[in-house]
Formats: structure tokens, C-alpha cells, sequence
């Protein structure tokens, strides 16, 4: 059809074309026409419906060409173009009925004639589906419309690795390794279900606008326990991946790599964040593949000196030429790289994510026209477009396939039609008049319908958005019909959808459970977007997983909130993540968060638990069970409470595995007030409580320590600064050290104002520790603590006396109530004022 040369031609190919609501459409431009202001100019109109939210870009692109067919694949409606890959065009859709955005990636028609495209297609739909990991961009579904045949992916709100570093240049250490560690966890899981990725690079791996890191494209996966998947060699294609980052093993022969040739290509990929720059970006395919294989890169330190030789040391080893010399395992990478994930990093900077048309976020614009300088107007039209060619935007050629977070610089003000839409318009017109789909013509057919309001109202839609005439029967029986097919949606495929939000209101409890349904949300990330000052969110499930929490919206802070079970009985929720990560839980500058009655499980595969850092007022953690850490409990850095409203740790629960710490305070900047009260830590580990760093008002009270190598260990202090804290009313039963003082005074240039008061050593070698024998601590007061008859003083005999009647009762770690506490008022006393010691007085 050719262009619209006038503004009712282009609304004639928008009714037809299904892409718009047609009432908001109409109300629209009679708004327009009402005020004097209806251009009739189409390329004027088509800026400003993009600029108001009735159209994506492209949408807008393709009907100024006269385009109006096939913006539908399958049960999905088009909405961008976000890229391009060897195998075909990737396209941002909504699901007509669940309003749920993915990524669709279309095989070109002229390709599935091909046979080893075809094949190669469908296998990486397997590879995709046999795998399902919040590192790993996720497969939905396969499908075929007449000789269209399409993926449908989890579609990754973010940029790729390659465009972020090309616009902003090399990363910090610190973001990098952080990046190549959850791009570890991603491959490990993939080596776990015998795959092998065969082409890492910065283009295929995602940053979303959280931080999570997504590995992207296993089109060139393989099963290597797999004999019959050998489409490759059946096609005689003996070198498969992308030349800059290709492994040298690889280059040789595709077929026969393991996992280790991912962890090199990982590691080209490392070089490539630090340094900004492939490790051979000159020459030819053909000499960077033998250069991959004879020569080493120029080296990293000679680009980036502050990069320390220890990071370099691991990229030198993903690297290694020989795949025996490279890490063999991703876990391996992930413990080499653990020491330098250590510091949490924020979220990526909204400057470096991609923005789209209004009508592609899935947050519906008003619909209404925007007078250009008033109201919202200039910054919407002045709003990137991203995700699609246009004139003066290119995707880079030597990154095909990098479909999340391109980027343009085109906006709303320059829609030209454009009809050099390079490789997009082979795909495009292969979704055109031949596979036109049965629901389009019928819309395109039927009668337009009246406006009745230009308010946005959710609501189940048609393809044109049309508002139905029949009778009420009709439309109550069409309401079964698409609620049997929301549910039986929910029922295949139990993914996570965004809620539309709600009121802003605070007071709210916002329930979340994977079960779905009205109201509910599938994760807590998705309750935390929508969760104002007051809000209740309540885990309804007894086990919940996702990735991890992040309690911060952009760079502002979560003011107010609880986070709670909502189990019978008081019974906690178990919070765990499905893979490795730093935590499960991490807050930055929260302000009076509640965080209660649960249990975080680290399954072994989590450094700490609970990181928080930064402003801490009223943050408190009520009854909340730890267990299964690598590192620690709860990882305080540079914390500060108020003077009434400390960082508080109520009752609460720490089960350690061998070498693990309790509860880590410390940091550069000086903690202050943070309160540890009526908890109780038990080893086998380390530190129940450890102090490292300048500190004020940190109080460690009414605890009770067990198993443990020492109960409270006080780091050795070099800094100079104050550590003032008070450790009064505790029990330590069968802890080596009870308290641990890991430095020689003449040694420590610390401050110390610490009061070590009304505590209880029972079946402990060492109640009281200070390496080097004989010394004393100054700045230390020790005062009316007491040592049962079968512990041992340590080398600080002075500061402690043995008591009477100091039997605990039998140790059962199942009764709470009576674990490592005396019955009401038999608890031992010390001194002439008979001072009760111990926990629970």
C-alpha cells in the first residue's frame, strides 16, 4: 500500500492495522481537531501519537510507509524492533490478553527453507527451554503461524556489555568483576545441564536495570552429552562463534568443546570491560583466530595501571591458550573472583539503560494531547526511542544479535518514513500479506465503534482495541472465555507479570505467592516497585524464591516498609535463592524497613544474607532465621542508626557452617549505633560477632553464643579511630574464645572504649582472649562477669570470677525458651551486690 499522504489516510491504516486503541485514537484527534491543533501533515501526526503514547516508534515507521499488516505473531502484538542477529530479527511484543512484554524472535521465511537454519532454530529453542535460571535469559515458547516460526524469550529491560562499554568507556574493577561473577553463576548452571554456550561475548551478555547480569543467545549451544545434535558437522560448519572472542580450541573445531571454552571467551570478555577493547581488535577474522591461538594480548595493565595484578592474574588464566591451564569450572572462576565481589555495587546509572516510546513500556500514556512547552510535552518528545534502525542509528554490524537495550538517538521529532530499513525490511515483509493472521482481517473489516472515554481503563482488549456492541450476555461469555484463557495462560507457563500499579496509598499489605492471581505478586522485587511508605508485604508461600532483593527504588530509598510471613500460626516464610549470589538481601540507606518472622537459607550457595549499608534508621530485623551462608549472617558496612532509632537486631536466629562469621561489622567509614539484642548464634564457625572497623554505640546484649570459635572477636584495629561499644548480659556455652581480642595492645593504635559487663562463660577453654601473653587492654573495663565451673578464664584471669550455681540447664536447641537461659531468678550472681549474669536478666 502506498504511504498516507494525509493525516485520514494514516487513521485509516491504524484502524486497520489493529496497532491502537481505536477509541482513544478517535478521542484523541477530536481533542485535536476541538482545539484547532489536528496537523495535516501524517509524519507531524505520527510524532505527536508517539509522543503521547498511542504508538511505538516503529509502529508509527512502518504505517508512514503504507505498512499496516502483520503487526501480530501469533497471540502477540508487535511493538519494537530491538534487533537484529544471524538468526533472524528480534521484536518487543505484549501479549494481547496479559499485557506481558517479550521478546520475539522471528526466523526469516526465506530461512526456514533452509534446513540447517531451521534446525538450528529449534535447537536453540531446546538449549533455551532446557534451562531455567535467573542468570540465563529464559525461553516461553516455540511456535509456528503458516511458514512463520518464532521464539518467545523473557524479555531483558537493560543493555548489553558491548554497547555499555562503547558508549561509556571501560568499567571499575569492582562493576566487572561483579558482571563476570553472575555470568559465572549463569554458565555453571548451564555446564550443570551438559551445555555449552560457544559464543560469550560482551553482546550476549545483559545488565537489566537491577543489576542482574543474563546470559543471552544459545543459538550456538551444545549438549556435549548429546551424540545425535551434530547439525553442525552434518552442515560441514567446522567454526562457529563470533573471531574476537572465540577460544583457540574452538577455532579449530567447534564440536568437540567443553565448558572451558566458554570461561575463555568469558575471560576475552573480562578484557574487553576493563580495557574497552577486544584482545586483538585489528586484523583480519582469519588472523584474530590464529592470534587467539599463538599470540597474547596486549596486556591490561599497560591500558589500565589501577587495575591490581590479581584481577589481571585471573583474566591471564581464563585466558590461558591451553584449556588445562584455564580454570576448569565456572564454580572455579566464581571462588577466585568472590574476594572482589565483596563490596556490593549499585544498580546501573538510568543513563546507561535504554529508553523507549511510550507506548512500549508498558505504562499507558495519557492519550491525550501534549502542547509542546507545557505540561509533560517536551520531555516526551524529546524521549529516545530505542530498539529499532532509524536514519542516523545504526546497530553495530560486528554485534548482531544484541537485542537488549539498543539504542538510538532518534526521537518522536524526527519520524521520517524511511524505506532503507536495511536488514529489517526482508523480515518485515515476510510478516506481510501472505500470513496475514484471521483476527487482523476480521478487525481490519469491522465497523469502527464510538468513543466513549479517552481515560485509560485496564481491561481486556481486541486486537484493535475495539469496544463490543453485542448485547450483555454476549460480552459477560466473552469475559469466561478470556478469563478460562488468562488462567489457563497462568497455568502454562507460572511466569512472573508486572501489576498494574496501584493507588498510592500507604496502610496496604501487598501479598506475594507464586500461585498468581488478582492482587498478589509473583516476587518481591515486583512488591517492592509498588510499595509506599506504610506498606505490609507478605509472603503468602512457604518457600519462596527469586533473585536477589534490593530494597531501593533507582537511587531512592525504601522508607517504611515491613517485610513479614504471613503464614498460620506465626510459622516464618523460608527465603532462599535459586543460585549463587553475594545476598539474599541487601539494603542502601533504608529508612525504618521492618524485616520479620522469616528465614533466609542460603543452601550453601550465598556469601551473606542480609548486606546493609549506608543509612540504617530504624531498620530492624525481628525474628528472622539464618541459615546455609558462606561468609556470614548479616554483613554490616559503614551503617548508621539514629540515636532513637538504631539499626536493631531483635531475637533473632544464626545456624553458621564451618568458617562462617555470625555478624560482621566494620568499615572504612565509622558504623554507629547499631543494637544486636536477645539473639542467639550457633556454630560450628568462627565469629559469633565480629567488630572490624571505627565504631560508636554498637551494643551486642542478652545474646547467647554456642559452638562457635569465639563468640565476639574485635579485629585488629589499626586505624586510629575510636571503637566504642559495650558487650553486657550475654551467655557463651562451649565457644573456644568468648571473647576474642585478635591484636597485641603495643601494637593496635585503636581507641577503645569498650565495657565488658554482667556476661557468663560456661564449657568454654577461654573465656577471655588478647594475643601475646600477659597484656592488658586499655580502654577496655571489664565488670562483674562470671565464669561456670567448667571454664576456663584464658589469659586475661583477672577481669572475670567463678561463680556458684552456675549449672545451665539441659542444652536444647529446639526449646527457644529454655536454650542456654537460667529459669526466671536462678540465673548465678557475681560480687558483693550479687549481680545476676548471663542472658535473659
Amino acid at each position: 500500500m502506498p504511504a498516507p499522504a494525509s493525516v485520514p489516510e494514516l487513521l485509516d491504516l491504524i484502524q486497520k492495522s489493529g496497532v491502537a486503541d481505536e477509541g482513544k485514537v478517535k478521542a484523541y484527534t477530536s481533542k485535536l481537531a476541538d482545539q484547532g491543533e489536528l496537523p495535516t501533515d501524517p509524519t507531524t501526526f505520527a510524532k505527536q501519537l508517539v509522543r503521547d503514547g498511542l504508538l511505538t516508534f516503529f509502529q508509527a515507521e512502518q504505517l508512514l510507509q503504507g505498512k499496516w499488516k502483520r503487526f501480530s505473531i501469533g497471540k502477540y502484538k508487535v511493538l519494537e524492533r530491538l534487533g537484529a542477529g544471524g538468526m533472524g530479527q528480534v521484536f518487543l511484543c505484549e501479549h494481547k490478553l496479559m499485557r506481558r512484554r517479550v521478546a520475539v524472535k522471528v526466523l526469516p521465511t526465506a530461512k526456514a527453507e533452509d534446513k540447517a537454519s531451521l534446525e538450528r532454530f529449534y535447537r536453540e529453542a531446546r538449549a533455551v527451554a532446557a534451562v531455567d535460571h535467573p542468570n540465563i535469559v529464559r525461553a516461553y515458547d516455540i511456535d509456528q503461524e503458516d511458514n512463520l516460526h518464532f521464539l518467545v524469550m523473557e524479555f531483558v529491560d537493560g543493555t548489553n556489555l558491548h554497547d555499555l562499554i562503547k558508549k561509556f568507556g571501560p568499567l571499575d574493577v569492582t562493576r566487572s568483576c561483579h558482571y563476570m561473577y553472575g555470568s559465572a553463576v549463569g554458565l555453571e548452571h548451564a555446564s550443570e545441564m551438559g551445555l555449552v554456550h560457544r559464543d560469550i561475548k560482551p553482546g550476549n551478555i545483559l545488565i537489566d536495570r537491577s543489576g542482574v547480569v543474563k546470559i543471552l543467545d544459545m543459538g550456538l549451544a551444545r549438549f556435549f552429552h548429546d551424540e545425535t545434535d551434530a547439525i553442525t558437522r552434518q552442515y560441514d560448519e567446522n567454526v562457529l562463534g563470533t573471531a574476537d572472542y572465540l577460544s583457540p580450541e574452538q577455532a579449530l573445531d567447534s564440536h568437540t568443546v567443553d565448558i572451558r571454552a566458554d570461561i575463555y571467551s568469558l575471560g576475552a570478555t573480562f578484557y574487553y570491560l576493563l580495557t574497552g577493547s577486544a584482545p586483538f581488535p585489528e586484523g583480519s577474522v582469519a588472523q584474530k583466530l590464529i592470534w587467539h591461538q599463538n599470540r597474547e594480548p596486549k596486556p591490561i595493565q599497560s591500558i589500565r595501571p589501577d587495575v591490581p595484578e590479581e584481577v589481571v592474574a585471573i583474566v591471564t588464566k581464563m585466558m590461558a591458550k591451553k584449556p588445562d591451564d584455564r580454570f576448569q569450572t565456572p564454580g572455579e572462576l566464581m571462588a577466585a573472583l568472590s574476594p572482589w565481589i565483596a563490596t556490593p555495587i549499585a544498580p546501573p546509572e538510568e543513563r546507561e539503560m535504554p529508553q523507549f516510546s511510550i507506548a512500549a513500556t508498558g505504562v499507558p500514556g495519557s492519550g491525550m494531547p501534549s502542547r509542546v512547552g507545557t505540561g509533560s510535552g517536551p520531555a516526551l518528545a524529546q524521549r529516545p526511542i530505542a530498539g529499532i534502525h532509524t536514519p542516523g542509528s545504526h546497530q553495530n554490524p560486528a554485534t548482531p544479535g544484541n537485542w537488549a537495550g539498543a539504542r538510538t538517538t532518534t526521537n518522536a521529532s524526527t519520524i521520517t518514513p524511511n524505506p532503507s530499513l536495511a536488514s529489517g525490511d526482508a523480515v518485515w515483509e515476510s510478516l506481510d500479506n501472505e500470513t496475514q493472521s484471521v483476527a487482523q482481517v476480521e478487525t481490519a473489516k469491522a465497523p469502527p465503534s464510538t468513543p466513549k472515554s479517552d481515560r485509560y481503563t485496564p481491561g481486556v482488549r481486541t486486537d484493535a482495541g475495539k469496544r463490543s456492541r453485542k448485547p450483555l450476555l454476549l460480552v459477560v461469555g466473552l469475559l469466561f472465555v478470556v478469563g478460562g484463557a488468562v488462567g489457563a495462560y497462568f497455568a502454562f507457563f507460572n511466569k512472573p507479570t508486572e501489576p498494574v500499579p496501584e493507588p498510592q496509598s500507604g496502610g496496604r499489605r501487598l501479598l506475594v505467592t507464586k500461585a498468581g492471581g488478582e492482587g498478589t505478586y509473583t516476587t518481591i522485587a515486583l512488591a517492592l516497585r509498588q510499595a509506599v511508605p506504610g506498606d505490609t508485604i507478605v509472603i503468602a508461600d512457604e518457600r519462596h524464591s527469586e533473585s536477589m532483593i534490593r530494597l531501593f527504588k533507582g537511587r531512592e530509598p525504601i522508607k517504611d516498609v515491613t517485610i513479614e510471613s504471613g503464614l498460620a500460626g506465626g510459622k516464618p516464610a523460608v527465603i532462599e535463592l535459586a543460585s549463587a549470589a553475594d545476598t539474599i538481601l541487601y539494603l542502601s540507606n533504608a529508612d525504618n524497613v521492618r524485616i520479620r518472622n522469616l528465614e533466609l537459607d542460603g543452601k550453601g550457595l550465598v556469601e551473606s544474607a542480609v548486606w546493609v549499608s549506608g543509612l540504617a534508621p530504624g531498620v530492624t530485623f525481628e525474628n528472622v532465621t539464618i541459615r546455609g551462608m558462606k561468609r556470614s549472617g548479616f554483613r554490616f558496612q559503614s551503617v548508621a542508626g539514629e540515636p532513637d532509632r538504631p539499626l536493631l537486631l531483635d531475637r533473632c536466629r544464626l545456624v553458621l557452617a564451618p568458617n562462617t562469621d555470625g555478624i560482621s561489622i566494620g568499615g572504612e567509614v565509622e558504623t554507629r549505633r547499631v543494637h544486636i539484642r536477645a539473639c542467639r548464634i550457633e556454630g560450628p564457625g568462627k565469629a559469633g560477632v565480629r567488630l572490624d572497623g571505627p565504631m560508636m554505640d554498637v551494643e551486642v546484649s542478652g545474646n547467647r553464643f554456642f559452638k562457635l570459635e569465639a563468640g565476639v572477636s574485635i579485629a585488629k584495629l589499626n586505624t586510629g579511630k575510636p571503637l566504642k561499644a559495650q558487650i553486657t548480659g550475654n551467655t557463651f556455652c562451649e565457644v573456644s574464645e568468648g571473647l576474642a581480642f585478635e591484636f597485641e595492645p603495643k601494637d593496635q593504635k585503636a581507641k577503645l572504649e569498650l565495657l565488658v559487663a554482667r556476661n557468663f562463660f560456661a564449657k568454654s577453654p577461654n573465656a577471655l582472649h588478647v594475643e601475646g601473653q600477659g597484656a592488658k587492654l586499655p580502654g577496655v573495663t571489664f565488670q562483674d562477669n562470671g565464669l561456670g565451673k567448667d571454664a576456663g578464664k584464658g589469659n586475661l584471669p583477672d577481669t572475670i570470677e567463678r561463680v556458684q550455681g552456675s549449672d545451665l540447664p539441659p542444652i536444647d536447641p529446639a526449646d527457644d525458651g529454655s536454650f542456654l537461659l537460667f529459669p526466671a531468678g536462678s540465673s548465678p550472681t557475681v560480687g558483693g551486690n550479687k549481680v545476676r549474669v548471663g542472658a535473659g536478666n
